[in-house]
């Protein structure tokens, strides 16, 4: 088989009118266009007939094509057109028997005979599997799987084979893998086998004369690890089956290789991604809590690592998994909702929260966080949960809350997915109601503080973005002055405490001081990127939501030599932004500070000069105390102290 290069030679050569480069390109290319067309029908007579015509119309317009480089891309257009042509003539889909279609590619398959009785078994009851779930799923998926998979191209090259966007591209393949997992679900295979699946039928689906790395799926084309690759394996006949093939039979399907349930977890430094699908109990706040309202489909990606900004993707089902209904989106760019019932979807202002009010937790969250969580807001009965030793991730949870649905079972994998499964998606036909204000459409705005505490004077402004696509670009900051001799700064290069005259008092890690406040390029709504701040350091709080319904009251409460202390932010919970922080000792007020963010982008930019750290003699760099500075600064306190 040629290499790229050779095949550009060999296409110049033919454009050219050297019959013999012709005769020689029919030859390299029909065997995968023929396999190719097969993959995407499933149907032997028509891929002989499709082929010829697809070999015929080559020839005569290769011509036509402009850049030798784009060969394939071109080529996969025109079998493509071929198909999808046959298929609008025909006016039916490319469907084909189980038994008929079975029987079809395992009467070509080499020589069957093995010594291996067991290990010939469990090849046919795998293929046999992998081929009735492809025969299930729509011949796009079949064509876009083919493409990426075994032809190995690019998004922008499968956009002209199928003469779509690039994002389209995306897009299809992405529902060509979820739609291909759900079938091989249903036939008992766990969805973590989709690359040895795929692998498997690039195999029984190749030229006689292809080479192992053709047949093998195309490194990094899926992004889907094989971890825990048993975990979450139905209990069936072919379960069992396909567990059994996954550790016996690698070497016969090539180009994978499967986990075994006891291979360790990435540590927690090493998630970039985890997905489960959870009953969620009582989701609404004043709803019964005897009802479950759906199974919850969570996607979350993080682009900078566990501790960074995160991309949701949350699909709500009814209880039983059978019928999709409303999806929440939060990329790098917009919070987006999809209405189910209105067929609509919506761009807000705010992060996705619990409408039931409880902090949003993650399978990633340490046991210690999530045990002080369920102290504050209390256990959820009738759930079992199962974690790592070693890392401590969540691994599985069975829940016995629902009737509907009894010990509904949740596996959580990661590190599975990438930025790709976090595009906006829906199509232009779907109408589109962008309910952002002026700044959170702009991405980021500038902003002023202005109050007093225990009786100093505070005065302030920073910037903050509310994407994580501007928060690069806009990078947070803020510059407090408290009285007439302290100075907070906190940006990109660090942050510090100024004392009088303009010494440097403590020098801490950038993002000292936005603990404790919004931080919503992160991902998460303000109640909860502050109630989890708390918790990370078991400082108690309480959370109220108004009587108007659009304001979040949380009680942050002090403890040790602040036990004296409460800090109560009042939240706008549709604006995602943090209203006022009011302070009281005791019974006593003692300092309030109110936060103003700018619509308009009409002001002094030398008021909003970000904050320069020069290289001074700074003092050794402290760790950060967390939300705790503002205990201390409610205590007229002058930092700078080991916290």
């Amino acid at each position: 088989m040629l290499e790229q290069e050779n095949y550009a030679n060999l296409v110049r050569q033919a454009q050219q009118g050297q019959a013999d480069a012709k005769d020689r390109l029919a030859r390299e290319v029909e065997p995968r266009v023929r396999a190719y067309i097969y993959r995407v029908t499933l149907d032997r007579d028509i891929t002989e007939d499709l082929a010829q015509d697809t070999m015929l119309q080559m020839v005569e317009s290769l011509e036509d094509l402009r850049d030798a480089e784009h060969f394939w891309p071109w080529l996969w257009g025109v079998a493509n057109s071929k198909v999808q042509e046959h298929y609008r003539n025909r006016k039916r889909k490319a469907a084909i028997s189980a038994s008929v279609f079975y029987e079809d590619f395992l009467a070509q398959q080499p020589d069957r005979r093995e010594k291996d009785g067991l290990r010939n078994l469990l090849r046919e009851e795998l293929s046999r599997t992998v081929m009735a779930a492809m025969k299930e799923i729509k011949q796009q998926y079949r064509a876009v799987l083919s493409l990426r998979c075994f032809e190995r191209l690019a998004y922008p090259e499968i956009a002209v084979a199928l003469k779509c966007n690039e994002i389209k591209a995306r897009v299809l393949f992405y529902r060509a893998k979820q739609a291909l997992k759900r079938e091989l679900m249903r036939q008992g295979v766990s969805k973590s086998l989709l690359v040895m699946c795929l692998g498997m039928f690039g195999k029984l689906t190749a030229p006689a004369e292809a080479a192992p790395s053709v047949t093998a799926v195309a490194p990094g084309s899926t992004k889907v690890g094989l971890t825990g690759v048993v975990l979450g394996t139905a209990a069936t006949k072919v379960g069992l089956t396909i567990i059994a093939a996954a550790v016996v039979t690698v070497a016969m399907v090539g180009g994978y290789s499967a986990i075994s349930s006891g291979t360790s977890l990435a540590p927690r430094s090493q998630v970039r991604s985890f997905h489960y699908t959870a009953q969620v109990h009582s989701y609404g706040a004043t709803a019964s809590s005897s009802l479950s309202k759906g199974a919850y489909e969570q996607r979350y990606y993080f682009p900078d690592g566990i501790e960074g900004a995160h991309f949701v993707k949350i699909q709500r089902w009814n209880p039983q998994m059978t019928h999709k209904l409303c999806t929440w989106l939060q990329d790098d760019q917009c919070n987006y909702f999809y209405h189910a019932g209105e067929e609509k979807v919506y761009i807000n202002n705010y992060r996705q929260h619990r409408n039931d009010l409880r902090v949003r937790r993650l399978p990633t969250d340490p046991p210690e966080f999530t045990s002080y969580l369920s102290l504050v807001e209390g256990e959820l009965k009738g759930v079992e949960y199962t974690r790592d030793k070693n890392t401590g991730l969540l691994l599985q949870a069975v829940d016995r809350r629902f009737a509907e649905a009894p010990l509904f079972k949740t596996t959580y994998e990661y590190n599975s997915l990438d930025g790709q499964q976090f595009q906006y998606y829906w199509p232009d036909s779907v109408p589109l109601d962008d309910r952002r204000d002026k700044m959170h459409k702009r991405g980021w705005t500038y902003f002023r503080v202005q109050g007093q505490i225990d009786g100093r004077s505070v005065a302030g402004r920073g910037r903050i973005p509310f994407v994580y696509s501007t928060f690069k670009k806009y990078p947070p900051w803020i510059v407090l002055d408290i009285g007439d001799d302290l100075r907070v700064t906190d940006c990109n290069a660090g942050a510090r405490l100024y004392g009088s005259g303009g010494v440097v008092n403590a020098s801490y890690p950038a993002g000292t001081f936005f603990k404790g406040l919004a931080r919503p390029w992160m991902g998460m709504h303000t109640i909860d990127i502050i109630r989890r701040d708390a918790a990370q350091q078991r400082i108690w709080f309480d959370t109220d939501l108004t009587d108007n319904k659009h304001e979040v009251i949380i009680t942050v409460l002090g403890k040790g030599e602040s036990k004296d202390i409460q800090i109560k932010y009042t939240i706008d919970i549709h604006k995602d932004i943090i209203e006022s922080i009011r302070f009281k000792t005791g019974n006593r007020d003692a300092g309030l500070l109110t936060f103003v963010y700018l619509e308009q982008m009409g002001v002094a930019q030398n008021e909003f000069a970000e904050p320069v750290l020069p290289d001074d003699t700074a003092p050794a760099r402290l760790d950060s105390p967390g939300m705790l500075w503002l205990f201390d600064l409610a205590q007229a306190k002058t930092f700078g102290r080991e916290p």
